[in-house]
């Protein structure tokens, strides 16, 4: 993050945007709506660094999270690992925890086809698109213990605090829990 500017956070708000920068964005919030789950989220510049992920951390007062889309070499079976957005991602691990041969991240192309969303915007909410059906969802359980976790809404620039039974509820499913032995890289 450049030190001579301001990274711009909303204050804290609830409901959907006006308006709606992908069908994906529009999925979520009204999937959420029609669900009747509460949530807040902030509007934000481009979230994607460490730094940028420690203002939305500070916007929220919650720790964001980080979420990998993964594949396989043949690009035929995918992986949505949610983890804490400071912890450093090894491939390596990850495989073994889940014993799986090694797997590496899907490309743009894979993202927009399967979530909806470009690299930045992963998001687990991904998961309601039909497209993303036979994507397992993984997640670290210290993540999954929290009662709330801030996501991408499907736009580098919006962010959403939710209670993880809620994203749970609304998924119609609860992820595969591995350990992350990583250390939280301190800011």
């Amino acid at each position: 993050m450049d030190n001579n500017k301001t990274f711009y956070t909303s204050e804290v708000m609830t409901g959907a945007p006006a308006v709606f920068k992908t069908d994906t964005q529009r999925l979520i919030y009204e999937s959420l709506d029609r669900a009747g789950i509460d949530y807040t989220r902030i509007e934000s510049d481009l979230g994607v660094s460490m730094d940028d992920c420690l203002n939305i951390d500070r916007a929220f007062g919650i720790d964001t999270v980080k979420t990998i889309l993964l594949t396989n070499r043949q690009k035929n079976k995918f992986w949505l690992y949610v983890t804490h957005a400071r912890k450093p991602f090894i491939t390596k691990e990850f495989g073994a925890s889940l014993q799986i041969p090694r797997v590496s991240f899907a490309d743009e192309e894979l993202m927009l086809a399967i979530l909806g969303t470009a690299h930045g915007a992963a998001t687990p909410f991904g998961l309601l698109r039909d497209e993303a059906s036979e994507v397992t969802f993984v997640m670290d359980r210290d993540v999954a213990a929290r009662d709330k976790i801030v996501l991408t809404d499907g736009d580098p620039c919006g962010f959403i605090a939710i209670s993880n039974a809620d994203l749970f509820r609304l998924l119609g499913k609860s992820p595969v829990l591995i350990e992350n032995p990583a250390e939280i890289i301190m800011p």
